[in-house]
């Protein structure tokens, strides 16, 4: 675990980007536009955990989808990487 802002953080990759063009789709809060940051953790067994939160708040919502799961978890910092690029981009 990392320790953030006084509170316990899962461990795992985080990045801040701005949302695409109709923004990111949540289960707990449907779309969230905006500066946001990415979070991405992978267990062992690849179990992969992809959530979201407005940049700077406390609260993280899922992303919509899944269940994910990656074949070798040692790919967990490429995966992270390519969502952030993917996310990021700019869209007609």
């Amino acid at each position: 675990m990392n320790v953030t802002n006084g509170t316990r953080e899962a461990a795992g990759k985080y990045s801040v980007f701005t949302a695409p063009k109709g923004g990111v789709m949540t289960r707990e809060a449907g779309v969230i536009t905006g500066e946001l940051e990415l979070h991405t953790a992978a267990a062992e067994d690849g179990t992969l955990t992809l959530r979201v939160r407005y940049a700077g708040a406390a609260e993280w919502y899922t992303v919509d989808g899944g269940p994910f799961r990656l074949h070798d978890p040692r790919d967990h910092e490429v995966l992270h990487e390519v969502l952030v690029a993917l996310l990021h981009r700019d869209h007609p």
